[in-house]
């Protein structure tokens, strides 16, 4: 009943680039089998105000000072995001007082234009209120637009206000919305002294959260589970369900929406599976097992055929990940995956032994296959950390035949990814990486491409940290690529190849119209170092044979020169300390 998918590899194409001294085995396939059943921007890390590690989300009542909530996630055009001060210049705490139109307030968030700030509402709040306007600190210059939007719907917009502008109040009713984003742009006319102010940011009518469900245990022993669960009708589901076979544990039979959080899942079957659904998944925690079965191995712990939504939010999985097929949502419906955290993607096929037999089943953390035309994706704040030895994982991120649209595009964004070998280390043939964009051979400009990577950090993933493999209109940029060629215990990755690369592997570019055009590498850095069998080490950092072509540009992409796994365990604490500067917490609490 269940499909093992598979991808055939292009060998023809994999020689000839031995031949140019790269030895890309890229992702080269045929379509995955259906599974049934004027001022420099910063980024993110540097956005949030200094202190947010420190926030603990409100016990929400009847109102709340939102300035003093953590945010989910967090982009400033200049310098930090400041709590009850002005946006200032690029320091934290160098703004003033929150000024608009001669009128001072205590508390708020000063912004600088574009900025966009999310939170986490819960569903539990009715209203959100605030006074908006351009901080006085720029006089009568600047000039923005206020936007609102919950659950990627806009439900707000101030239209253009300048520095001359007071402060103009707005009331937005948020009653049910579980994610509410702030949004400020440059009117269209530049960023230049566009301060803007969030004064006096409420929510009011706002229950307290939901405690977690207690987890049932005998004293001194691990939870009680369940046997599998079949949901036939909509609701919210918490508990502790385990399967001992292939069995799936959760099984998914109506498109009402379903809401599963607060659990434990383990199983060597799916996880969580099922078609034409509308599901949310939060504070999970998922263990995909490899059954004992000879050429099975773990599989999915979220996966879903024909959906109508999907979000998965602060949840902890090990063993597998995430695949999507197919998406036939409308409105603000869509797929969301944040701030959760993957180990050991496992594809490594089980020898019926208790044991493994060397060969893989090909698994991702996180695959989109034919979601096309997608309106609101988003793939944020996630961790996925792969150990050499106790995983076998394909493409960490992949995009196969899937795309956004050209005003809303898949938004990939803020993940640390570190890990991607093949069941044995120390092979030289690997396909595997980091993120994979682009991925198929499509007819159509619109059923491929259409994504934006960015401020992603990519750390040891072998064959590849990040590719543009096709598509149209695929923008990467501040992203870091970093690999050493070595195994943790310094022992070289033979497999080891390219930082990043930008390749029309299908030749759609060829296609009338072109399938692969108008794409952007721009403004990152890469450092990749491949170990030889002499002990000499090189740099590969990029390669790009396809800038230029089709309107695909690449430019200011800086090289890092040689790297050692101290590099490495540097992004770690890299991605720790952006964690905390953010506000951010991953995984299940």
């Amino acid at each position: 009943m269940v499909q093992v998918l598979t991808k055939r590899r292009r060998a023809g194409m994999v020689g000839a680039l031995l031949a140019l001294t790269l030895g890309l085995a890229a992702c080269g396939s045929q379509s995955p089998a259906p599974e049934v059943a004027a001022e420099q921007p910063v980024t993110s890390a540097d956005a949030a105000a200094p202190d947010d590690a420190e926030l603990e989300a409100l016990q929400l009542g009847a109102g709340s000072d939102l300035s003093l909530e953590p945010f989910v996630s967090v982009t400033n055009g200049w310098g930090p995001v400041e709590r009850n001060l002005s946006n200032g210049e690029k320091a934290a705490g160098d703004g003033r007082a929150l000024t608009i139109g001669g009128r001072t307030y205590a508390r708020g968030l000063g912004v600088h234009a574009s900025s966009s700030l999310t939170f986490d509402l819960g569903g539990r709040c009715s209203t959100f209120t605030s006074a908006v306007g351009v901080d006085d600190e720029v006089s009568s210059r600047g000039s923005v637009v206020f936007q609102v939007y919950a659950d990627g719907v806009k439900l707000y917009d101030s239209g253009v206000l300048r520095g001359s502008d007071g402060a103009r109040a707005l009331s937005v009713n948020v009653s049910g919305r579980r994610e509410l984003r702030l949004v400020v742009t440059d009117a269209g006319d530049g960023v230049s002294s566009d301060h803007a102010d969030w004064a006096s940011p409420s929510l009011l009518g706002c229950a307290a959260a939901p405690s977690a469900a207690p987890v049932s245990a005998p004293a001194g022993g691990e939870p009680v589970f369940s046997g599998p669960l079949v949901i036939t009708k909509g609701g919210t589901y918490s508990g502790n369900w385990e399967s001992l076979d292939t069995t799936p544990v959760i099984t998914i039979q109506t498109s009402e929406p379903v809401i599963i959080e607060n659990s434990r899942l383990r199983g060597g079957g799916r996880l969580i599976t099922g078609w034409d659904y509308d599901l949310t998944v939060r504070n999970v925690r998922g263990e995909a097992r490899t059954p004992g079965q000879a050429g099975r191995s773990a599989t999915r712990v979220v996966a879903g055929e024909n959906i109508r939504n999907l979000r998965v939010e602060n949840s902890t999985f090990s063993g597998g990940g995430i695949y999507v097929r197919s998406f036939k949502g409308t409105g603000d419906q869509g797929i969301r995956i944040l701030r959760n955290t993957f180990r050991n993607i496992d594809g490594r096929q089980s020898d019926g032994r208790g044991g493994y037999n060397g060969q893989t089943n090909i698994m991702q953390a996180i695959q989109f296959n034919a979601v096309q035309g997608i309106a609101n994706a988003e793939i944020a704040w996630n961790q996925v950390i792969n150990e050499p030895g106790q995983s076998a994982v394909e493409d960490n991120i992949n995009l196969y035949a899937s795309s956004g649209t050209p005003d809303k595009p898949i938004l990939i964004h803020d993940n640390y990814i570190q890990g991607a070998y093949p069941a044995d280390p120390t092979s030289k043939v690997y396909s595997g990486g980091g993120i994979m964009l682009g991925d198929a051979k499509v007819t159509d400009p619109r059923g491929n491409g259409y994504v934006r990577a960015y401020d992603n950090q990519i750390v040891g993933t072998t064959n590849y940290g990040l590719a543009i493999a096709g598509g149209v209109g695929i923008e990467a940029y501040r992203n870091r690529v970093v690999g050493s060629g070595r195994l943790p215990d310094g022992s070289r990755l033979p497999a080891q190849n390219v930082g990043i690369y930008v390749w029309d592997i299908y030749g759609a570019g060829n296609l009338a119209p072109a399938t692969f055009a108008g794409n952007s590498l721009r403004d990152n850095v890469s450092g990749w170092t491949k170990v030889g069998a002499d002990g000499k080490t090189s740099t590969n950092p990029m390669w790009l044979p396809h800038c230029g072509y089709r309107g695909t540009t690449c430019a200011n992409n800086v090289s890092l020169g040689k790297v050692t796994p101290a590099s490495e365990a540097a992004e770690l604490v890299r991605w720790q300390q952006k964690l905390g500067d953010a506000g951010v917490r991953v995984g299940a609490q």
